[in-house]
């Protein structure tokens, strides 16, 4: 379970450089946005190169992210490439705040849940030692 809080903040960490990576590029660059999301997406970020025809809920049930990450990382896409350029700023730059946030609350859930977990690891291991002996 450890492993999952893990894997989640790790994609949030993924999904908040891709975001910079898109701002930049959309900045700089006049091509399309399917086009632009195709050649950003990395290794971490590969299943996003597989959406066809914007279809992203699909592939981001996949990944390891709880309801709220999947509905921020949803409607990203939804509504990404609907405006011009300076409205597609602004709409990636609220989404870096709302995935800043999550990636900050991923943060605590490692250091609280973690914590139990491996509490709960370390007795379980204990009792099945104390049943053996």
């Amino acid at each position: 379970m450890s492993y999952k809080l893990q894997r989640r903040r790790k994609y949030l960490s993924t999904i908040l450089l891709f975001l910079n990576r898109l701002q930049a590029t959309i900045t700089f660059r006049k091509d399309d946005i399917e086009e632009i999301v195709f050649n950003l997406a990395d290794d971490e970020l590969a299943p996003l190169k597989n959406a066809e025809n914007n279809h992203y809920e699909k592939i981001i049930e996949n990944l390891n992210f709880n309801n709220k990450d999947r509905e921020l990382l949803s409607s990203f896409f939804k509504d990404l490439g609907t405006t011009d350029i300076d409205g597609e700023l602004s709409h990636i730059k609220m989404y870096q705040e709302l995935f800043s946030e999550q990636y900050k609350l991923s943060k605590e859930d490692i250091k609280n849940k973690g914590k139990l977990y491996r509490m709960l690891g370390l007795f379980s291991g204990l009792a099945f030692v104390v049943l053996f002996i």
